[in-house]
């Protein structure tokens, strides 16, 4: 995306422009100009949410994985099987982007990664209820912060954007219909996965918004390190009390849930 050319103005032409006393408040600092003299960067007018374990509460997901399959006469431990699972998708989510080739859809990639997953651990699944586990997403509800967050921060004036893998189905089923967006996009918008770079910055050309005007929220560290690494602010919702990973990336903003988020960023209104 095309950005504003950065014109740095001299101490020199400081002085013609605005007098000695600017050039006093100036000196020591970099002077930008952004197509007009301002050297704040555009206010925050969006914010783009990531939803699975950020807004949809997946925690009861081993119990669901367990019933479902209990349901298949296939025994787990649910509490083992959901992370493994969830990086063995992960896995081929990044395998399709990275490889260049025709995007996979979502419930076709996990059908296939669920299937790697059951051999490698010795289960006995078919491709039918392999693809039965990734729809359970779609059965998920809301943390209970989530609704009081969000209308605080619609009330303060930002744009609330869901930016899932999820794909359009689960994220229909969960999520949409539970508050009044101002758009979405999962993986199907630009077929492609996270972290992908362009997955984050088509988002943002699609709103007509400049990266600085986006602040990413998200409970999973990849996407702090994702959402910083284009250039957005980020806000962290640590929800399980976890330590940041030494990626190289810093949240903006870490908090606990979405209550806190909104006081967090009231200082930013639009």
């Amino acid at each position: 995306m095309p950005e504003d050319k950065e014109q740095t103005i001299s101490r020199r032409d400081v002085v013609k422009a605005t007098g000695v006393g600017a050039l006093a408040t100036a000196l020591g600092t970099n002077i930008v100009m952004a197509g007009r003299a301002n050297a704040q960067p555009p206010e925050a007018r969006a914010l783009f949410f990531d939803v699975g374990g950020t807004i949809l509460d997946w925690s009861v997901m081993p119990e669901k994985i367990e019933s479902y399959l209990a349901e298949r006469g296939v025994t787990v431990d649910g509490t083992a099987f959901w992370p493994a699972w969830r990086a063995k998708l992960f896995f081929y989510m990044m395998y399709n982007t990275m490889i260049g080739a025709e995007f996979i859809p979502l419930e076709e990639l996990a059908r296939r990664s669920t299937l790697a997953f059951a051999q490698s651990q010795k289960i006995d699944l078919s491709p039918e209820d392999a693809g039965g586990i990734l729809p359970l997403l779609g059965e998920l509800d809301v943390y209970p912060d989530i609704t009081p967050g969000l209308q605080k921060l619609k009330e303060i004036g930002f744009q609330l954007v869901p930016h899932t893998q999820l794909s359009n189905q689960i994220l229909k089923q969960a999520l949409l219909d539970r508050f009044e967006w101002d758009r979405h996009f999962t993986s199907e918008s630009f077929a492609l996965y996270k972290p992908e770079r362009a997955i984050y910055l088509k988002a943002v050309e699609a709103m007509g918004l400049e990266r600085s005007q986006v602040i990413y929220v998200t409970s999973n560290q990849f996407d702090v390190f994702g959402s910083k690494g284009v250039g957005f602010r980020t806000a962290w919702v640590n929800r399980w009390d976890e330590t940041l990973e030494p990626y190289g990336y810093t949240p903006d903003w870490q908090v606990k849930d979405f209550v806190e988020l909104a006081d967090a960023l009231e200082a930013e209104k639009p």
